[in-house]
């Protein structure tokens, strides 16, 4: 009988620890602070993604400001979109991709049709690098354990 209270005993802190550690940090929620952390989030991926585009495309200081507010301005739709929509349900999928192509629409008006091409085209280069570099690591972890 003591083991068997000392099992349920044990179980139950577990149990408590495992819903204690997804819970948020209660100290993070006072005064937003949450949220202004997720915006200062979206505002520093938005300027490092304008950044790196403006060296890889060469964009002026103008262009590069423009961009970054459409990046800004995207990761905010797509933000407010993921608190409304399912992530992963057709209304959202379909919403993101209009979110996407409105997007593409501006940045192509900021930077014109040739970079515009030159940037689908690296896009298009690092996601194919990416499915190559986690295929291949699939197939050596399969080798690895001897499956097919």
């Amino acid at each position: 009988m003591k083991k068997l209270t000392l099992l349920a005993m044990v179980a139950t802190f577990l149990f408590s620890g495992a819903l204690m550690a997804q819970m948020p940090d209660m100290s993070k929620i006072k005064d937003n602070k949450v949220v202004k952390q997720t915006e200062a989030k979206v505002e520093s991926s938005a300027k490092t993604r304008a950044d790196k585009m403006a060296k890889d495309l060469k964009l002026t200081d103008a262009q590069t400001t423009q961009v970054t507010n459409l990046f800004t301005k995207q990761d905010a739709s797509v933000a407010k979109l993921s608190s409304q929509e399912k992530v992963g349900s057709e209304a959202y999928k379909t919403k993101l991709t209009a979110i996407q192509k409105s997007g593409d629409t501006e940045l192509q008006g900021i930077i014109g049709k040739d970079k515009f091409q030159q940037y689908q085209t690296k896009l298009t280069t690092e996601k194919n690098q990416l499915k190559d570099k986690a295929n291949s690591k699939l197939n050596s972890v399969k080798s690895n354990m001897n499956l097919k």
